[in-house]
């Protein structure tokens, strides 16, 4: 059986004639039962959406708005949030409190997003807003076009991007592509063997253990790549840079073939186990040494 939860703004007009409108701010608090497995989807035009977790089999939905609707549907093992606006200025801010890993997916426009300690499945997108997801397991794609993209404590795969905005991953285990166009972008604490970044004209900048047998690939165009490397380093690596120079903490001795000062170079650090390229058209390339390691390490 569905049950839908819908309230209407009201607007409050002005008690003198002549004065100005007021705008009124409704409140809606609704709480649902959820079933295992239960998934969450939220739809929102303007404002923001937070999402918590806590122990209870129960959904609960707060939701502030003006000049807006907002409809809650359970069926099917989803229950769906989505404002109803025909108002550009319509702004709806959303509090949910879910079931620990509650499979989660949120698309928003003018609508920065949280999530914090949920640690399911991770769908958000944004138009223009920032987004910090703390805590996924299982498979994570975060995406804005305009706003700051962060993920910190993954299980699984994360795809994290922003067109002009950064992008930061911390302490995932699996697979992360990480990726924008105008923005930097920053790998820190990671645990997988498949780690991928690219920027247009941003910086990129990893601190962490690269894994033996692990293939990571790291290009900018306008910017800087910088790698601090915890540990021992066994790569085979790789360098492409057209106007950029190369600076290492570590010794090279370059595979023969190949001459420092062009564009394209291959040497090989430790037994060579995993596969390093580095690339930069314009920007310096730094390989350097740190401590500290990996999260399963600390």
């Amino acid at each position: 059986m569905n049950r839908i939860a819908t309230l209407h703004a009201v607007t409050a007009f002005a008690l003198a004639l002549g004065a100005p409108a007021l705008r009124a701010q409704n409140t809606l608090d609704t709480t649902l039962a959820a079933r295992a497995g239960t998934r969450l989807s939220v739809s929102n035009m303007s404002g923001e959406v937070v999402v918590r977790a806590w122990d209870r089999a129960q959904v609960r939905v707060v939701a502030e708005y003006d000049r807006a609707r907002v409809e809650v549907d359970d069926a099917g093992g989803r229950i769906s949030i989505r404002t109803v606006a025909r108002h550009s200025d319509a702004d709806v801010s959303y509090t949910v409190t879910v079931p620990n890993g509650t499979a989660v997916e949120v698309n928003g426009v003018s609508s920065d997003v949280t999530l914090a300690g949920v640690c399911g499945e991770t769908n958000v997108n944004s138009v223009s807003g920032d987004v910090d997801v703390q805590c996924v397991t299982g498979d994570a794609t975060i995406a804005s076009v305009s706003g700051n993209v962060t993920v910190s404590d993954a299980r699984g795969g994360v795809d994290a991007g922003s067109t002009s905005g950064d992008v930061s991953v911390r302490g995932a285990r699996g697979a992360v592509t990480a990726h924008s166009v105008s923005g930097s972008v920053s790998l820190s604490q990671l645990d997988g063997t498949d780690v991928s970044a690219q920027t247009v004209s941003g910086d990129i900048d990893y601190t962490g253990r690269i894994l033996d047998t692990g293939r990571y690939r790291f290009e900018a165009h306008s910017g800087d790549v910088e790698l601090r490397v915890a540990g021992t380093l066994n790569a085979a690596v790789s360098v492409q840079t057209f106007s950029g120079d190369l600076e290492s903490d570590f010794p090279i001795q370059l595979t023969p073939g190949t001459r420092m000062g062009r564009q394209e170079m291959e040497f090989r650090l430790g037994n060579g186990s995993a596969r390093l390229r580095l690339s930069s058209f314009s920007g310096t390339i730094e390989l350097r040494r740190t401590t500290g390691g990996s999260p399963r390490e600390e």
